[in-house]
C-alpha cells in the first residue's frame, strides 16, 4: 500500500487558507513600515529644532507632562479663553493627542526635542503601509492585472514614505502627522462600517474620537462618512443609524477630555473656534483688548469676505497641495479631475473615494469658514489624508497613462514600473530641497532665539513677545503673546502681567506699528547694540506711557 499525504479539509482547510493572506499582509505591512521608519530617522537627524510655535507648544506641554507638572505651559499665546494665569492650562484651542505622542518616547529617553520626534517617526511610518492598503483596495476594485496591481501598490507606499509635506511633519512635529494617520485609518475602515460591520463601526468610532483629540477637523471626516454612504446608494435610515453609532463611540472617547476642559476652562468646547471664523487678519489671534467679532467681520463687506475665501482656496490648493508635494500632487489632481468627467476610471466607492471625499470636504470647510485663519495652517495641518489620497490617485493615473503608451507603441512588456519610478524621480528633488531648507531654518531660528539669553533684564518677570512658546522654554521664564494693537493695549498687557520686557523676533515681518512711535520710548526703552540680532528688537519696560 502506498502512503498518501494527509490533506486539509473542512475547518482546518479554511484556517490554512485564511492564514496565508493574513501572514502575507502582515509581512508586507511590516516591510513598508520599516522603509518609512528608516526614512523618518534620517529626517530627524537633519531637523534638530522646532520650526514653529505650534511644534514648540506641543513638545513643551509633553515635557511638562513627563516631568510631573501636568498639562500646563508657561506661555499665553491667546487671550480668548480664561483663566489668564501663568503657568497656564494647556489646550484651550488645540487638542492634546499630539503632546501624548511626544511624551511617550520622552518618558523613556529624556526630554529632548529629538526624543519627542521619535514618537512621530514611529507613528508616521504607519502611513506607508496604510497607503498600500488603500492602493490594494483600489486596484482590486479596478480589476488590474497582478503586475500592474503590484507596481501601483508598491509605488503608493514608497511615495508616501518620501512625501515632502509628511516628512516635514515628522521632523517638525505638530498635529499634522497624527491627524494624517488617524484620518487615513478612518477612511480605510469606512467602507466596511458603511455596510454595517459592527467591528468596523466600533473601530471607526474609536479612530474618529482619537482624530478629534488631535484636530477638530475630525468632524469633516465624520461628515464624509455620512455623505459617502448616501452617495454609494446606501439606505438613508441605515446610513444615519450607522453614523449615529459611530458618533456615539467617538463621543465616549472624547468625553473625558470634554470633562477636563469644563473643569479647567468652564466650557467643554473651545470658544476661540468662533473667534477664528471672524478674523479679518491673522494677527487678531493674539488680540488682547480688541478681539474679532461678528460685527467687525461683517463690516468688511461681502466683496472683501468673498475675496478672502478666494485667496484661501488659492492658498489651500496651490501652496498647500501643489507646491508642497510637487508633480505628484499635480498628477493626482489631474487624475481625479479626469475621473470626474469620465475620462479616467477611479472607484466611486471604497477607501480611496473616502480619502478624496473627506479631503474635499475639509478643503471646502476650512476655505469658506476659516478663510483668514487657514492662511496660517488650518487646512495645511488637516490635509494629510488628502495628500495620501492624491498620491494613490497619482500612481493609478500614471499607471493608466503608461498602459496607454504601451498599447500605442505596441511594447512587448508592460513596463508598469515606469509609473511609480517617474513619480519618485520627480519627488526626490523636492523632498531634498524641503528637508535642507527646513534644517537650515530650524538652525537659524534656534540661534536667533538663543541669542536673547544674555541681553534681558535680570528681573525674572514675564516677557511679551511674538514667539511666546519658544522663548518661554529657551529663556526659562513666562512669556505672553504680543498683540498687534495700540500702545495703550500693549501697556495694559505689560501692567496686568507685570512684564519686564518686550521682544520682537521678527518671524513674520515688522513689529507692531505702536512700538515704532516716539511715544513708545516713554514707557519702553529699546535695547540697542551688537548683542541684539539683526531684524529683532528688545524693549525694556521703563514706566507709564502717559
Amino acid at each position: 500500500m502506498t502512503a498518501t499525504m494527509p490533506t486539509l479539509t473542512g475547518a482546518a482547510h479554511y484556517v490554512h487558507v485564511w492564514r496565508r493572506p493574513l501572514v502575507a499582509t502582515a509581512t508586507t505591512f511590516a516591510a513598508f513600515y520599516g522603509v518609512a521608519l528608516a526614512v523618518g530617522l534620517v529626517v530627524i537627524a537633519l531637523v534638530r529644532d522646532p520650526l514653529s510655535e505650534g511644534t514648540s507648544y506641543y513638545v513643551d506641554v509633553a515635557r511638562n507632562l513627563v516631568s510631573g507638572r501636568g498639562l500646563v505651559i508657561d506661555a499665553i499665546w491667546s487671550y480668548a479663553t480664561p483663566p489668564m494665569t501663568l503657568p497656564r492650562p494647556a489646550f484651550e484651542l488645540w487638542q492634546p493627542l499630539t503632546s501624548f505622542v511626544a511624551a511617550v518616547p520622552m518618558a523613556v529617553l529624556g526630554q529632548s526635542f529629538n526624543a519627542a520626534q521619535l514618537g512621530f517617526v514611529f507613528l508616521g511610518a504607519t502611513l506607508a503601509p496604510l497607503a498600500w492598503l488603500v492602493a490594494r483596495d483600489t486596484t482590486r476594485a479596478m480589476k488590474l492585472d497582478d503586475r500592474r496591481s503590484m507596481t501601483v501598490e508598491l509605488g503608493a507606499a514608497l511615495l508616501i514614505a518620501i512625501s515632502a509635506p509628511l516628512l516635514l511633519a515628522t521632523g517638525a512635529p505638530d498635529s499634522t502627522l497624527p491627524f494624517a494617520v488617524l484620518g487615513v485609518a478612518a477612511c480605510v475602515l469606512m467602507p466596511r462600517a458603511a455596510g454595517g460591520d459592527r467591528k468596523h463601526i466600533v473601530a471607526l468610532g474609536i479612530t474618529l474620537g482619537l482624530a478629534y483629540l488631535t484636530r477638530m477637523e475630525a468632524v469633516w471626516l465624520g461628515l464624509a462618512f455620512v455623505v459617502g454612504g448616501l452617495l454609494a446608494g446606501k439606505s438613508v435610515v441605515r446610513t444615519f443609524a450607522y453614523s449615529a453609532s459611530v458618533a456615539a463611540v467617538a463621543v465616549l472617547v472624547a468625553l473625558p477630555w470634554w470633562a477636563r476642559n469644563l473643569a479647567v476652562f468652564g466650557t467643554p468646547l473651545p470658544g476661540q473656534v468662533t473667534d477664528n471664523m471672524f478674523l479679518t487678519h491673522n494677527e487678531q489671534i493674539f488680540a488682547f483688548t480688541n478681539p474679532p467679532t461678528l460685527g467687525s467681520f461683517l463690516a468688511q463687506g461681502p466683496l472683501v469676505i468673498l475675496g478672502n475665501i478666494a485667496v484661501a482656496m488659492w492658498h489651500n490648493s496651490v501652496e498647500v497641495l501643489v507646491v508642497s508635494a510637487g508633480p505628484v500632487a499635480v498628477v493626482g489632481l489631474v487624475t481625479v479631475a479626469a475621473a470626474l468627467v469620465g475620462r479616467t476610471a477611479l472607484p466611486k466607492q471604497g477607501q480611496l473615494a473616502m480619502l478624496l471625499l473627506s479631503g474635499a470636504i475639509t478643503f471646502g470647510a476650512t476655505s469658506v469658514l476659516f478663510p483668514v485663519a487657514t492662511l496660517w495652517g488650518t487646512f495645511e495641518h488637516a490635509a494629510g489624508p488628502l495628500h495620501v489620497g492624491l498620491i494613490v490617485a497619482a500612481v493609478v493615473g500614471m499607471d493608466a497613462f503608461v498602459a496607454r503608451v504601451r498599447a500605442w507603441r505596441a511594447w512587448p512588456r508592460s513596463n508598469s514600473w515606469l509609473a511609480p519610478a517617474a513619480l519618485a524621480l520627480a519627488t526626490l528633488p523636492i523632498v531634498s530641497l524641503a528637508l535642507v531648507g527646513a534644517a537650515h531654518a530650524a538652525l537659524t531660528d534656534a540661534a536667533r532665539i538663543q541669542s536673547f539669553t544674555g541681553v534681558l533684564p535680570t528681573d525674572p518677570g514675564p516677557i511679551v513677545t511674538d514667539r511666546p512658546v519658544w522663548l518661554s522654554r529657551s529663556l526659562g521664564r513666562s512669556a505672553l503673546a504680543l498683540p498687534d494693537e495700540s500702545l495703550i493695549s500693549i501697556e495694559q498687557l505689560v501692567k496686568d502681567f507685570h512684564a519686564v520686557a518686550i521682544i520682537v523676533t521678527e518671524p513674520r515681518g515688522s513689529m507692531p506699528s505702536a512700538l515704532q512711535t516716539s511715544l513708545a520710548q516713554q514707557c519702553f526703552g529699546q535695547v540697542l547694540g551688537p548683542a541684539v540680532p539683526d531684524g529683532s528688537a528688545i524693549f525694556v519696560v521703563k514706566g507709564p506711557c502717559r
